[in-house]
C-alpha cells in the first residue's frame, strides 16, 4: 500500500530528452552494461526468455497439487546463464534480502514446507561446489516464487500456483509454469521478477521501481483500453514520482505497457502517455535489458 501523499511537481514527469522512455531506459541499461566487471572476464549472470505458451499445459497437473485442472497457464522456457563461476550456486544472501523487500515469501509453501526450509534443500556447507545445473536451477525456483508473488499483487484475487522444472540438455534451460488467466500477467510477473533478482545478485540493490511493479500493472489491467500520462497515474496512486517512473518505464521496456508521444509547445516538448499491451511481446528477449 502507498503512502497518500499530494502529488509533487514531479507528477508529469515531463522527459527531458527526446527519445521515448522505452529507448531512454534500454540505452542506460547498454551504457551500464559496458562497465559490467563481467565484460572483460568472468560472466554475468542473465536471464534469456525463448518462448512463452498459454495453455491448459495437462502434462504438469500431477507435479504441483495445488493445480487446478484445466485451468490456463503460461509456460516460458528460459535459459540462465552466466552461473559458472557461482560455485555455490545462488548467493546465500539474496533470500534473505529478497524477504526483506517481499515479506509475504515466507508464507509461499514449496515441496511441503516453507522457503527457506525447502527451497534451497541442495546448499551445501561452505566451500563445496554444486553441479552445473544446480547452480541455476536454484535461481530459476527463486524466480518461480517471486513471479508467483508479483502475479498475486497484480490480479489478489486470482489461484496461483507454479512449477519449475529442469531440461536434462541444455542443463541451463528450465521451463517455467504459472497458473495464470492472462497470459501478459504472467509474462510481466516473470520479467519483473529476473530484473529485481538480477539486480540483487549485481549489483546487489534493488531496481528502481520495483516496489510498485504490481501495483502499477494492476491499475492498468483495470482500465484496459485507457491511455494515461504519468500524472494521471500518480494522481490515483500516490506516492514516491521516481519509483512510479521506474515502474512505469520497467513496464514498457518489458512489453508490459505499450507507450506512445506526442508533442506539445508546437513540438518543443515530447510527452509520453501509457496503455496497456494487448498481448505477449515478441521473445526472444533478454534481461537485464
Amino acid at each position: 500500500m502507498s503512502s497518500r501523499q499530494p502529488p509533487s511537481a514531479e507528477a508529469d514527469f515531463t522527459p527531458r530528452r527526446v527519445e521515448t522512455l522505452r529507448a531512454s531506459f534500454q540505452e542506460k541499461m547498454r551504457q551500464k552494461g559496458s562497465r559490467r566487471p563481467g565484460r572483460s572476464g568472468g560472466s554475468r549472470a542473465e536471464v534469456r526468455f525463448l518462448e512463452m505458451v498459454h495453455g491448459p499445459h495437462p502434462e504438469v497437473d500431477r507435479l504441483n497439487d495445488r493445480f487446478l485442472p484445466g485451468a490456463p497457464r503460461l509456460k516460458a522456457t528460459v535459459d540462465v546463464l552466466g552461473f559458472e563461476s557461482h560455485t555455490d550456486g545462488v548467493p546465500p544472501t539474496l533470500v534473505s534480502h529478497l524477504l526483506e523487500i517481499f515479506p509475504n515469501l515466507e508464507r509461499h509453501r514449496c515441496c511441503g514446507g516453507d522457503i527457506q526450509g525447502t527451497l534451497f534443500r541442495r546448499w551445501r556447507q561452505s566451500g563445496s561446489i554444486l553441479p552445473p545445473g544446480d547452480r541455476g536451477l536454484d535461481f530459476c525456483h527463486l524466480l518461480e516464487h517471486l513471479a508467483l508473488e508479483l502475479t498475486r499483487g497484480m490480479v489478489p484475487a486470482a489461484p496461483c500456483a507454479g512449477i519449475t522444472c529442469a531440461h536434462r540438455e541444455p542443463a541451463h534451460r528450465f521451463d517455467l509454469f504459472l497458473e495464470c488467466e492472462d497470459a501478459r500477467v504472467g509474462a510481466a510477473a516473470l520479467r519483473c521478477a529476473a530484473h529485481v533478482l538480477l539486480a540483487l545478485v549485481h549489483p546487489g540493490q534493488v531496481p528502481a521501481g520495483a516496489f510498485r511493479f504490481a501495483e502499477t500493472a494492476r491499475y492498468f489491467l483495470g482500465r484496459p483500453r485507457s491511455l494515461l500520462n504519468p500524472g494521471e497515474v500518480l494522481a490515483a496512486l500516490q506516492g514516491d514520482p521516481s519509483q512510479l517512473q521506474g515502474a512505469l518505464r520497467f513496464l514498457a521496456a518489458a512489453g508490459f505497457l505499450a507507450e506512445d508521444r506526442f508533442t506539445a509547445d508546437l513540438g518543443e516538448t515530447i510527452l509520453y502517455r501509457y496503455r496497456l499491451a494487448p498481448g505477449i511481446p515478441p521473445l526472444p528477449i533478454s534481461l537485464p535489458l
